[in-house]
């Protein structure tokens, strides 16, 4: 390799980890999709604008009353998790990351998120074999 060719190297890397990094501390957080419920769409979209001015509490606020009126949305419910994991509120945040992949299982970002990638869903088979599973009996 030439001294050009590392150089290029060296940048093209630099730019990765650097957008890894940003990427890890601003988070992407995602609008409502088209033809959900209006009320609901408005209120996320704010929490999205008020996250990307800094001001985490009214973000929050949005982004509850959007869960509010429309339980099922899953954009509000991943961007909550956002707020509450910028704000160290991690055992917040988790059950909100858990509920909208349940509601998007198609959604890359949501599933692809750093703070989703550290979260345990619960497994259908999370009793033991010869534990109790409540019932009065083992399996």
């Amino acid at each position: 390799m030439n001294s050009n060719t590392i150089l290029i190297v060296a940048v093209l890397v630099g730019a990765l980890i650097a957008g890894g990094c940003l990427f890890g501390q601003k988070g992407q957080l995602l609008p409502a999709p088209s033809g959900a419920n209006a009320i609901a769409a408005r209120h996320n979209d704010e929490g999205v604008q008020a996250y990307s001015q800094g001001q985490m509490e009214v973000a929050k606020q949005h982004f509850e009353t959007a869960i509010e009126l429309s339980p099922s949305l899953a954009e509000a419910q991943y961007n909550l998790g956002m707020v509450l994991h910028k704000m160290g509120l991690d055992g917040e945040a988790n059950p909100h990351f858990m509920k909208a992949a349940d509601l998007a299982p198609g959604n890359k970002v949501i599933w692809s998120s750093p703070p989703l990638s550290g979260v345990q869903m619960p497994s259908k088979s999370s009793v033991s074999p010869g534990t109790s599973d409540g019932h009065g009996h083992s399996h």
